[in-house]
């Protein structure tokens, strides 16, 4: 891994989730990462995302060190504990399983045993490089900006260096299981451009980015794909340089409000298109709806608690500290 720049305490640090937010709606992007307020709880859809990634990383971590069985076993207790520590039991009543299915313990240990079989030869042939590894890379041309995020996987296999990003979905097809519309949507996505990105300039050539897509279904608990996505440069170069044209202004609408505390008309503006979409409505519409500037508040509303965003605990962005820390001593010692 190169030895790169990490962001400090005065840095300001951006990842996909925030721009995309701040384009699907400013105002959202202000309750939710200036003013730190998030709706109290956690979706199923989340939780069972956060818990399938964590069996995924026993799966790719220890998949040569133990049987089917057993590593099947150790990632189902991987599932259960992210689930059980969001509040989640581990066997629902009849009820609980109805608003949650298909997403459920029970589900997920078919197909954490299904996925084994599945991958099991590559997983044997696969050299893991990193599992959750943080990226914070320098946005080109502006001093004190970092994009960042975090790679799931990043693998040699079958003599490329691939990353994998483990994703879960319920978007059904009768015919190849999986929507057409899912599949194809991965080659627009912005993250897994910024993946790209920020994975090329940590490990070199990348060859690919390939979404592993797993298919939470009540009946079909064996649906996994491979979703390779790969740009040429000048794709690259048209993300990069829209990314950055976003971020100059999502930095400059935040100095603007720093210096007066608080929102000037037409700051972090609502895009009211955005209330309702595919999911229902915006968490954050009854606070819209009510306030005119939010931060006139003195707390968060009920239904909300604070939180504020913080990247170097959620992505772990102190291990780039100390990975630099590692390099640049052992590069004095040689």
């Amino acid at each position: 891994m190169t030895t790169m720049p990490v962001p400090t305490s005065d840095t300001k640090c951006y990842d996909n989730t925030r721009v995309s937010e701040y384009k699907t709606c400013p105002r959202k992007f202000f309750i939710r990462h200036e003013l730190g307020w998030r709706p109290t709880g956690t979706g199923a859809a989340l939780v069972f995302g956060s818990s399938w990634h964590n069996g995924q990383d026993i799966i790719w971590g220890w998949g040569k060190k133990f049987d089917k069985e057993d590593l099947a076993g150790l990632a189902y207790q991987a599932f259960v504990k992210t689930w059980t520590d969001e509040g989640f039991p581990e066997y629902p009543t009849l009820e609980q399983a109805g608003y949650m299915a298909p997403r459920t313990p029970q589900i997920a240990y078919e197909m954490i045993n299904n996925y084994i079989d599945t991958r099991w030869k590559m997983i044997q042939l696969t050299d893991v490089v990193a599992i959750e590894q943080p990226f914070a890379v320098p946005i080109p041309d502006m001093p004190g900006h970092f994009y960042i995020g975090k790679l799931d996987k990043v693998v040699d296999y079958n003599g490329q260096r691939l990353i994998l990003e483990h994703k879960s979905t319920t978007a059904y097809a009768t015919i190849g299981n999986f929507r057409t519309d899912y599949v194809e949507s991965w080659f627009m996505s912005a993250q897994v451009k910024g993946y790209e990105f920020g994975g090329s300039l940590y490990y070199g050539n990348v060859d690919a980015i390939w979404v592993d897509a797993a298919l939470v279904h009540k009946k079909v608990h064996n649906a996994f794909k491979f979703i390779p996505v790969s740009h040429n440069f000048v794709l690259l170069q048209e993300w990069l340089d829209g990314t950055k044209a976003w971020i100059k202004q999502i930095s400059a609408e935040q100095d603007m409000y720093h210096s007066v505390k608080k929102l000037l008309p037409g700051m972090f503006k609502k895009n009211e298109e955005s209330c309702f979409g595919k999911y229902g409505a915006c968490p954050y519409i009854d606070i819209c709806r009510t306030q005119a500037d939010p931060s006139v508040l003195e707390e968060a509303p009920p239904g909300f608690v604070k939180d504020i965003w913080e990247p170097f605990s959620i992505l772990g962005l102190d291990k780039l500290i100390k990975e630099n820390k590692v390099e640049a001593e052992n590069g004095t010692q040689d």
